[in-house]
């Protein structure tokens, strides 16, 4: 405490002495600290209060600090959090005094955008409050506590955020701090979003993060042309928060997205269009420089072949390409979070493929049926081969010639991609085995036949493992 009072301007001891203290948080050591600190849970009520009301000097409540100085209320928040959920259990009114001084501080930021504001000590408020609730939420880790904090900040707090990055989308150290949070929010975390059955939390909780991410994009897409300095910063930064929180929520089991469709609500609609605008303006090249970017794109990616091949293959051609292109390029990454997510991602579509293909070959009438997603996707694929053949190439010499660090994951697409593309298969193979030395061609040409023996033609999933 005495570090945090007067070494507020010390930026190692401040960090030093927080991660000290989130460390401490961290399950239950507290009956293990001896001497000065008592940790019985009436104790940790009282020190709790006693921390959250004392003003720091590095929570930034002094217009003397600079933004960048608020980082540290995150882990702050989050040890104290962690403190109080020591013995919260479903005690309501115990968490909204622990929140009462966010309260306060929200109300006052309503306030002062309902009148004729002061944007410097708004923006000051907002930024801190964004960090504050990040570790709050970051440390929620129950059903129980997750949902008092949703309740405490929906409808209220969470259109001031919104406004917030309506106005100040310019400005990456006032949205950065609420994009992750939002971020946080979405994290199905140890299954805490599991609401019940006859609560709408889940979708309220989605649709809100839709319009954010939707009012971002559009905002952040009306800069124009940015400079190679700025646009990390100014863009790239935001749009990898963007598809973090996206693909939290997509893969977070908490939301039937077919409801969106069967009421006419076009929340979810807008979002994935949301994610084209900010995709087709960021260049391939920026896809893999950055790695948070990259990071964020390609796992969102994985999530959208793998449930919702129905919106990939909706896209248009010149879309399609540019994801494809993207999965090519993505394939030789030497980030393996990336590499895999790319196969994975191909993968999914090429299985896709497969079986609408499978289907057409059958002559029952019903088989024939073949939804027009599936036969979009065929006809688009039937008119640009090269596409699907240039990434077989890659995989066969990424194993053959290349240290593969993930080959089960380059092994899931590579099936498909041959029996798809049988004739070119051959043709790659011939190529492969004569650019060898006259030594090791009968060596590589057995190989190939190890490969593939015993795999039936027209079965993709039983002979995937073979």
């Amino acid at each position: 405490v005495t570090n945090l009072k007067y070494r507020g301007r010390c930026e190692p001891v401040i960090s030093r002495t927080l991660q000290f203290l989130n460390d401490l948080s961290v399950g239950y050591p507290f009956h293990y600290v001896s001497c000065s600190v008592s940790f019985e849970n009436n104790k940790v009520k009282i020190n709790v209060r006693l921390l959250l009301f004392y003003h720091f000097p590095f929570l930034g409540v002094s217009d003397n600090y600079s933004l960048g100085d608020l980082r540290c209320r995150t882990v702050f928040y989050t040890a104290l959090t962690r403190l109080l959920m020591v013995d919260l259990g479903e005690d309501e009114d115990e968490f909204e005094n622990f929140m009462l001084p966010l309260t306060v501080s929200f109300e006052s930021v309503s306030r002062i955008f309902n009148g004729s504001f002061e944007q410097e000590e708004a923006k000051r408020m907002l930024i801190g409050l964004a960090r504050d609730l990040r570790g709050i939420a970051f440390a929620l880790n129950t059903k129980t506590s997750y949902t008092m904090l949703f309740h405490w900040i929906y409808p209220a707090y969470i259109s001031v955020l919104q406004r917030a990055i309506e106005l100040w989308y310019r400005e990456p150290a006032c949205t950065t701090p609420i994009l992750k949070l939002m971020a946080e929010f979405m994290q199905n975390r140890s299954q805490r979003l599991n609401f019940d059955v006859s609560s709408p939390n889940g979708i309220l909780l989605f649709r809100e993060a839709s319009k954010m991410i939707c009012t971002y994009g559009n905002q952040i897409l009306s800069l124009g042309t940015l400079s190679k300095d700025q646009v990390y910063p100014l863009k790239l930064k935001g749009i990898s928060i963007c598809y973090s929180a996206l693909k939290s929520a997509l893969c977070g089991n908490y939301v039937s997205f077919g409801v969106f469709k069967l009421y006419g609500d076009n929340h979810f609609d807008n979002v994935l269009q949301a994610f084209v605008k900010m995709l087709l303006s960021v260049s391939h090249s920026d896809l893999l420089q950055y790695r948070k970017l990259s990071q964020s794109y390609y796992p969102l990616l994985e999530c959208l072949t793998q449930d919702h091949m129905s919106f990939i293959t909706s896209l248009e051609p010149h879309v399609l390409i540019y994801i494809l292109t993207s999965i090519s390029e993505g394939l030789t990454a030497v980030d393996t979070i990336v590499s895999s997510s790319c196969c994975a991602s191909l993968d999914y579509i090429v299985t896709y493929l497969f079986k609408h293909l499978a289907k057409e070959g059958k002559k029952t009438l019903r088989c024939r049926e073949i939804s027009q997603d599936g036969q979009r996707l065929l006809r688009f694929m039937q008119q640009n081969p090269e596409v699907l053949q240039q990434m077989m190439s890659i995989l066969m010499n990424t194993i053959i010639f290349e240290d593969c660090r993930n080959q089960w994951s380059v092994s899931r697409p590579l099936l498909g991609l041959i029996l798809l593309n049988e004739k070119y298969f051959s043709e790659l193979r011939a190529t492969l085995i004569t650019s060898q030395p006259d030594s090791k061609r009968e060596v590589l040409d057995q190989c190939f036949r190890n490969l593939m023996e015993g795999v039936e033609q027209n079965l993709l999933v039983k002979n995937r493992d073979r």
